[in-house]
């Protein structure tokens, strides 16, 4: 899936508000824990492509 520019603005953005909501201690099944982690996925993925960083051994 291609994620946009846009998108990916957007889900730094939700993943800005949800860190303070989601405890480490919240179920799996909670459901901003769940959103945190679909949109946390979408910007890895968006700066995985589009900014990747590079490892000098």
């Amino acid at each position: 899936m291609e994620i946009t520019k846009k998108q990916y603005e957007y889900a730094l953005s939700r993943v800005e508000e949800l860190l303070p909501v989601v405890q480490d201690t919240a179920p799996a099944n909670d459901r901003y824990a769940l959103e945190l982690s679909i949109v946390a996925d979408m910007v890895r993925d968006y700066e995985m492509q589009y900014h990747p960083i590079e490892l000098h051994l």
